[in-house]
């Protein structure tokens, strides 16, 4: 994992450690301007920052290819259903 992506994951941490106290603090009418501000601006921020990452894949990594377009199908049956053993009481 590069730098970039781990301060982007590190900030997005934050930001959603920081989320429930402001969320109680604007519920209960005490958070000032300043602290929805900041918040925002931190979200703001953070979200163009995983806007740019997006932009520069080129598509999506899956088993070793790139995907480009279109919707990965996968062959049925992918799961094996649990092993159902008889209980006895």
């Amino acid at each position: 994992m590069i730098r970039e992506d781990r301060e982007l994951l590190t900030e997005l941490a934050r930001l959603n450690t920081a989320m429930p106290s402001l969320a109680m603090c604007i519920m209960d009418g005490t958070a000032s301007a300043a602290e929805q501000h900041n918040y925002a601006h931190r979200l703001i921020v953070a979200g163009e920052r995983l806007k740019r990452r997006a932009a520069a894949m080129s598509g999506s990594i899956v088993g070793g290819e790139v995907v480009v377009d279109g919707s990965i199908a996968l062959s049925a049956p992918t799961v094996q259903p649990p092993c159902i053993r008889e209980q006895r009481w």
